[in-house]
């Protein structure tokens, strides 16, 4: 627009003068001016983007903190609920998602259970589906490994959903163990329609408020669980015999102030015993034996899962991430 009033200006100063130098210079300086206008609206423009971006993000982190509060609050909620029934209605809150469902271990650690969940539709289906604990179902190896698993029945690099939530339409999911202290009791799902994965920041979600009810458990002494329930001790599916690393699995390892008992997968770290999950004693294991060679995630892979039953690829990093985690809150006395 600048850039055709600039020409409209040239032309009609030419034609009443008739000087083709004052024509240029006038031309000269009305163009810069028109490449002038441009670069700063090129600039506002750009800044207002930005900081419409920036005001965005800031309103979806208010969204997401206001979601994460409204979830605490029904977490500490003194009302008539079961435990188990607030974290289902806190997890549903905390990410938007339609359905949340808690499963907790019972049974002599035979099988995870559904307690509650919370859904607007129908789920009354769910309550005789068990999974066992040494079984394929995605809470199942949630519970083993001591991590979050993504599900979706649209991504095939992804676990798929347990059939009972496929029949109920749901498409995409996360789970997440629950534990006490260092014991995994149980797990929590949520559950979309969508047709897009979960993304971090749901999953980051859902762990803050799985976490935050264990806390609140912990300090208050409540337990979410059935007396039935019990902590989390299951052996996984052993590692295949062609793995050359396997028959190390079973040894022993003793060091200054470190021991690792593989009978009771417990480590003694400093005088004090630390129970593991089958997967922390594997992974454990195989750093401890080789204490000054570092070692591939392949091979920690191959060492903590069998061939049949692989995790995603980042495994080896969120069980590493736990284990620390564990291990400093039972050096400070907390687990």
């Amino acid at each position: 627009m600048a850039s055709v009033i600039a020409l409209s200006v040239v032309i009609s100063v030419g034609l009443l003068t008739g000087s083709a130098l004052g024509l240029m210079i006038i031309g000269t300086a009305l163009t810069g001016s028109s490449i002038g206008i441009h670069v700063f609206m090129s600039n506002r423009i750009r800044i207002t983007s930005k900081e419409l971006a920036e005001a965005e993000a800031k309103l979806l982190k208010e969204a997401s903190s206001s979601r994460i509060l409204s979830g605490i609050r029904t977490l500490r909620a003194n009302d008539s609920l079961s435990a188990d029934a607030r974290l289902a209605a806190a997890a549903r809150m905390a990410t938007e998602y339609p359905a949340a469902i808690v499963f907790n271990l019972r049974d002599a650690h035979g099988v995870l259970a559904p307690s509650n969940w919370n859904y607007d539709g129908q789920l009354s289906h769910i309550r005789d589906q068990f999974e066992p604990v040494n079984g394929e179902d995605p809470g199942a190896i949630a519970a083993r490994q001591g991590s979050t698993i993504i599900l979706s029945n649209t991504d095939t690099r992804t676990e798929g959903l347990p059939s009972w939530a496929e029949n109920a339409g749901f498409s995409q999911g996360i789970v997440v163990p629950i534990s006490r202290g260092i014991d995994t009791i149980g797990v929590v799902y949520v559950f979309s329609k969508s047709a897009e994965l979960p993304s971090l920041e749901e999953i980051e979600q859902l762990e803050l408020i799985v976490s935050f009810s264990s806390h609140s458990a912990l300090e208050s002494g409540r337990e979410s669980t059935s007396g039935q329930s019990q902590p989390f001790r299951i052996v996984e599916k052993p590692v295949t015999s062609s793995s050359t690393d396997s028959p190390t699995a079973t040894r022993p390892i003793r060091m200054d102030g470190f021991a690792l008992n593989p009978e009771s997968e417990r480590m003694d770290m400093d005088g004090m015993l630390i129970s593991l999950s089958p997967t922390e004693f594997l992974l454990m294991h195989a750093l401890a034996s080789s204490p000054d060679k570092p070692i591939s995630p392949e091979a920690l892979m191959n060492r903590c899962w069998s061939k049949d039953s692989r995790p995603a690829e980042n495994a080896v990093d969120v069980a590493i991430f736990r284990l620390r985690k564990k291990l400093n809150k039972t050096s400070l006395g907390k687990g």
